[in-house]
Parts: structure tokens; C-alpha cells; sequence
């Protein structure tokens, strides 16, 4: 028995609207890298070559050569000076994660409210670290703060002073600037959780602290590291 053997097909070659066939569209990262040399790598290449000059910043710049990177690393204070930011980058890394992972899952719901309040969660890391630091220095100064202000003794105290005040202080701020960075980015991870895994996970009869830990804490998790990359 013989058939009809089907009609050929011919494949056209696809092409690329942004480049002709087979085009590169790299070019479209040029205006982005363009901004991220004139305001990321200048400055960070000048502020390197400034550390081999003296310079106070008004007068003349003269060379010191290795000067300036010997008296910092042979100062005895430098070791204990490494300890204390590695230790507010690890305590603020613990703060930070679990805080925003809450948040995040909390603005991931769809109602109208919660769009407000990413707007208000999001201000703080539109702030620049200098503008925070000055703001937080003045409200906790003790004799013109906000303790003082108010009238309330536990606010009145020397947080900035007292070697464990101020490294909570520090940790609290930087947190607090950050946390919705890392907050959008889990919010994110969670909108794009299936939510099909979520009803076959009532219909087995799991409550909203199972599904937490089951389904959104490692779905998340691994949706937003992807999203990093």
C-alpha cells in the first residue's frame, strides 16, 4: 500500500529585528555600562589613586606614595576595626533575611493595600547612607533628640557612646535601609510560586504555617537567588 507522502515544508531562516540575522542586541547594554564606568569605576579608580597622595582635601595634591597604606596597616587599632564591620555585616545579615523575608511574602498578596505600603517599605532605600547617618545621630543625640524631645528616659541615652549601643544602632540602621531591597526581591520569588502547589496543599489538609515552610520559605528562596544571578 502506498500513500500521499506529506507536503514538504521549508523553513525560512528566522532573523533578528533588533540586529538583522543573527544580530547581537549587546549593543543595548552599552548606555547602562556607559553609566555604571562614569559613576561606579571613576570614582572607585580615583579614590584609589588618591590613596597614594596627601591631600586635605582643599590645597594641592602631592604624591606620598605608600605612605597612607602603611600607616593604616601597621595601626594598631586596624584588627579590631575588621572585627567590629565583619561583625555588623553578620549581624545585620541575620537581622535582615528573616525580616525581609516576611515582608516580602507579606506584600506578595494581591490586594490594593498592600501596593501602598511597598511604596512606603521601599523609601528607605532611596535615601543616601550619609542623610540617614546625620538623621539617626540627631535623633538619638541625647540632650536634643527624640528621647529628650518627648519625654521619655529610656530613649535618653548615650546610643552612640556606649560600645554595644552603638553597634546595635549601626546594625538596626543599616537593616532598616536595606531590608527593602531584599524584600522586593523575595516579593518576587514568591509571585512567581505556582498556585497550584498551594491548593493541592489545603486539599491535603495543610494550614497557612505549613505551606509557609513547606512551599513559600524554599520556593522563594530559591527563586530569588535565581533572580540575583
Amino acid at each position: 500500500m502506498t500513500g500521499l507522502a506529506p507536503p514538504a515544508v521549508q523553513v525560512r531562516p528566522t532573523t533578528n529585528p533588533a540586529g538583522g540575522r543573527g544580530g547581537s542586541v549587546a549593543w543595548m547594554a552599552l548606555p547602562a555600562l556607559a553609566i555604571f564606568a562614569l559613576f561606579g569605576l571613576v570614582p572607585l579608580f580615583g579614590v584609589l589613586a588618591l590613596s597614594f597622595t596627601e591631600w586635605d582635601g582643599i590645597g594641592d595634591i602631592h604624591p606620598a606614595g605608600f605612605e597612607s597604606w602603611r600607616a593604616v596597616l601597621t595601626d594598631p587599632g586596624l584588627p579590631h576595626a575588621l572585627w567590629v564591620t565583619f561583625l555588623v555585616m553578620a549581624l545585620s545579615w541575620a537581622f535582615q533575611t528573616p525580616a525581609s523575608l516576611l515582608i516580602g511574602v507579606f506584600l506578595a498578596g494581591r490586594q490594593r493595600y498592600r501596593e501602598v505600603l511597598a511604596v512606603l517599605y521601599f523609601i528607605p532605600l532611596l535615601l543616601s547612607s550619609a542623610a540617614l547617618a546625620i538623621t539617626f545621630k540627631a535623633l538619638l543625640d541625647p540632650n536634643f533628640g527624640v528621647g529628650a524631645g518627648l519625654g521619655i528616659p529610656f530613649l535618653v541615652q548615650d546610643w552612640l557612646g556606649h560600645g554595644t549601643l552603638a553597634l546595635g544602632v549601626v546594625v538596626f540602621v543599616v537593616s532598616w535601609q536595606f531590608i527593602p531591597f531584599h524584600a522586593l526581591i523575595y516579593q518576587g520569588g514568591v509571585r512567581q510560586i505556582p498556585v497550584a502547589l498551594y491548593e493541592a496543599a489545603q486539599i491535603d489538609g495543610a494550614g497557612r504555617l505549613r505551606q509557609f515552610f513547606s512551599i513559600t520559605l524554599p520556593s522563594s528562596s530559591t527563586r530569588s537567588s535565581r533572580r540575583r544571578r
